[in-house]
């Protein structure tokens, strides 16, 4: 397991234009890793016992401009493809996609916006300031379990202050979604399949995934769950060329809901057992290519009644197995339990970066549009911006790490972790055991007699003579 890590850090390498900051990503991704509290940029000099003087260095890691997240989450990408552990359907990757919250109350942290989130806890507000993540994982199988592995995630609302720098970072938020998946599948040189959840099922979504890429049309298919208030449209009847006027676009209109309860022999759904969230089950199902006037063209819209309930799911690719679309939409919960490891194992979202140049903004949640936070320092503000997105990318790296290691050692890792569960849920361990087992094996190097180039680094790093006096406290 150790030497596979070893090779994935060196094979990271390229992204980072100086060795310095190389020397000290690898420090903070075994940080990341044996970390036991999740207190920000402090728990690594914590869980590594370095010197308090390298607080600093790690901040300016973060702020360092030898490295960005697209330049290391494309060589991520490339390490993926090398490992060939994507889950494929009709030759196409599976992309899935999602928007997570999380609240920050810092009065001078870039791009914090108000945001709502309902909830049925009472504690919880409805209305909070936080950062809007939209992020993107790919879908591997790991023997009996799916992973939603993390590819790339970048804060999407509150962009203001980044006016004229990136046209793409203030496109709508489905919008960017998309753009996300068509760069990966790009740069990883396959077409692909995008799984969204309801939000996402506005034409804006389609026009953007229908858009040539490399001169193919929908590189990248759109598969969604359509609102319950969804219309679309039969096929137009062939114009009368005695009827003066122009040619109907759109042929009937279909309340898709009703077609659940429609005595019409034309929309008798089939029934089959298929796989509904790991458990089998029967299911009915009727597929209709539609009309859809958002896109201003043909959608394929699948009728689904399971135990659960209905939906109806909506899909660009209208050669798409109605069982395979439902299978795949099962699988997009694996992206919801991505988001939980990340914030409740990982402590990603833990993260404190803020501005010194940016004005004081109130801690009352208040409208967006009549919020405004100016900087002294544009150019200063936009590096804390990226030093929050490169903290959290970098976790991305390590949990998707954690989830190879959990594919290919599955056997190494339970014997490793040393780690009572009370029940066990998969014959593949999950990232908590995983990283517990990596943890085992690397404390045992840092304090043993570890010869390896990782132990030597981080050892060195722990020589670094500390501060005279009394530990400053590093806020």
């Amino acid at each position: 397991m150790l030497e596979e890590l070893q090779r994935f850090l060196v094979f990271i390498r390229p992204a980072f234009s100086r060795r310095t900051t190389y020397c000290w990503f690898v420090v903070v991704f075994v940080g990341f890793i044996l970390r036991t509290d999740n207190f920000g940029v402090s728990s690594i000099i914590r869980a590594l016992d370095l010197s308090p003087a390298s607080y600093t260095c790690l901040l300016h890691f973060f702020h360092s401009t030898a490295w960005s997240v697209e330049g290391v989450m494309a060589i991520w990408w490339q390490w993926l493809v090398t490992k060939d552990v994507a889950h494929c359907i009709n030759d196409r990757l599976v992309l899935i996609g999602d928007h997570t919250k999380t609240p920050k109350d810092g009065r001078k942290m870039p791009a914090v916006s108000t945001l709502h989130q309902d909830s049925e806890t009472g504690s919880k507000p409805s209305y909070f300031r936080g950062h809007h993540w939209g992020c993107i994982g790919i879908l591997m199988r790991a023997c009996d379990k799916y992973f939603a592995v993390p590819l790339w995630a970048n804060i999407q609302e509150g962009m203001t202050l980044l006016a004229g720098s990136d046209e793409k970072r203030h496109l709508p938020k489905t919008v960017q979604i998309v753009e996300m998946a068509r760069r990966t599948a790009m740069s990883m040189k396959k077409e692909a399949y995008l799984v969204l959840d309801a939000y996402f099922s506005v034409g804006s979504v389609f026009l953007t995934a229908a858009d040539k890429l490399n001169g193919i049309s929908n590189f990248v298919h759109i598969l969604v769950r359509a609102k319950k208030n969804v219309v679309a449209f039969g096929k137009p009847p062939k114009k009368d060329p005695h009827k003066r006027g122009p040619a109907k676009k759109y042929g009937k209109k279909i309340k898709l809901m009703d077609l659940f309860d429609s005595p019409a022999q034309c929309y008798a759904f089939q029934t089959i057992e298929a796989d509904i969230y790991g458990q089998k089950e029967t299911v009915h199902y009727l597929v209709l290519d539609l009309l859809w006037k958002p896109v201003k063209g043909m959608l394929r819209f699948i009728l689904v009644e399971t135990s659960r309930g209905r939906i109806i799911l909506m899909t660009s690719d209208l050669k798409l197995d109605p069982i395979t679309a439902i299978q795949l939409y099962c699988r997009r919960v694996t992206i919801e339990t991505m988001f939980d490891t990340l914030k409740n194992t990982l402590g990603a979202m833990a993260y404190h970066f803020w501005s010194h140049y940016l004005s004081r903004a109130s801690r009352k949640p208040k409208k967006n549009k009549d919020w405004e936070q100016n900087s002294t320092d544009i150019a200063k503000t936009k590096n804390t911006l990226a030093a929050i997105e490169k903290f959290v990318n970098v976790q991305l790296l390590v949990l998707g790490t954690l989830q190879l290691i959990a594919k290919q050692f599955p056997a190494e890792v339970k014997a490793k972790a040393n780690c009572w569960l009370r029940t066990v849920s998969s014959n593949t361990p999950s990232e908590f055991v995983t990283r517990t087992a990596l943890a085992n094996m690397l404390k045992n190097n840092l304090y043993g007699f570890g010869k390896d180039w990782i132990t030597q680094l981080i050892k060195r790093k722990q020589k670094e003579p500390k501060p005279n006096g009394s530990i400053r406290k590093a806020a």
